[in-house]
């Protein structure tokens, strides 16, 4: 179903992390989703040409990216959440509420045993935000460090 809107599953995921998350350090997004630096950098550049998120150099330090939903972005996320209700819906009307819920419990069990993360989780938006302040903080000090 999000093929048919253009997106693919980690995509939309991206979509939602950054819109609960708000604009966050590339790095950041990196260590929510536990991926290697190349995975997100080519996801992200997918993304941007696709006009989903937004890239920009931290003002702060040139060496940071920051990257946000776009106006794009967050209409085809309100979308793809539509269609991510539909399917909740539909599990619910196939199973029943009890094994549908048993079905999402096993779900996310077996993501998190196989070493899956599913951002953010509660406290994935806060640690982001830090995450990426404390990033420009340390961009701040070395450059009071130079300039001494």
């Amino acid at each position: 179903m999000l093929s048919q809107m253009g997106i693919k599953p980690r995509q939309a995921r991206i979509l939602d992390a950054l819109d609960r998350m708000g604009e966050v350090s590339q790095k950041a997004l990196i260590e929510s989703f536990d991926v290697t630096s190349g995975s997100m950098s080519t996801m992200i550049d997918r993304m941007e040409a696709a006009g989903l998120v937004r890239r920009r150099r931290s003002a702060r330090d040139g060496r940071v990216d920051l990257i946000s939903v776009t106006p794009h972005g967050a209409r085809l996320l309100e979308e793809v959440r539509v269609v991510w209700r539909e399917m909740d819906d539909l599990i619910e009307a196939k199973l029943g509420p009890e094994k549908a819920a048993v079905l999402t419990e096993l779900t996310r069990e077996l993501k998190f045993a196989l070493g899956a993360k599913v951002p953010p989780s509660p406290g994935g938006v806060a640690a982001a935000r830090e995450a990426t302040a404390a990033e420009l903080a340390r961009a701040d000090e070395k450059e009071t460090r130079d300039e001494g």
